[in-house]
């Protein structure tokens, strides 16, 4: 009984902790961002939370799947992300560094280096500008 109490809390610990955030508002934000476009592939929700390229670059991701019947059948990939660093503060923006780690049905996982640029308008942080690329290997 009481490895089942374990397994269950377990459980629910493990979903619970994706919607935790920063309290580190620039990270927040971020972070929300993350989880729009990559974890939930909401590109509208994303866009909400976006200006400037980081808008554009969600605009034209947006013309790319028109026509695309993507529903519940659609095979999505499993991800998660880890926070890497941030740069140090500055008043109105900021550059946040996550790793995201990839799994794909049927395929190799693989880690991609995701840069943010985060910046206040109007009393809010946005992310700005946004780039994917491979991590640094180690000892390179």
């Amino acid at each position: 009984m009481r490895f089942r109490v374990a397994l269950v809390t377990l459980a629910l610990m493990s979903v619970a902790l994706p919607g935790c955030q920063s309290s580190d508002a620039r990270q927040a934000v971020a972070e929300r961002f993350i989880d729009e476009l990559y974890i939930k592939i909401d590109q509208p929700a994303a866009h909400r939370l976006a200006i400037g390229l980081a808008a554009s670059k969600i605009d034209e991701e947006i013309r790319l799947k028109d026509g695309q019947a993507i529903d519940d059948t659609t095979r999505q990939p499993h991800i998660h992300y880890t926070f890497v660093q941030a740069d140090a503060a500055q008043d109105d923006a900021a550059s946040l560094v996550y790793d995201l780690h990839v799994a794909p049905d049927g395929a190799d996982a693989f880690t991609r280096r995701l840069v943010l640029t985060v910046r206040r308008e109007d009393g809010a942080w946005k992310v700005a500008n946004y780039t994917l690329d491979n991590p640094p290997i180690p000892g390179e």
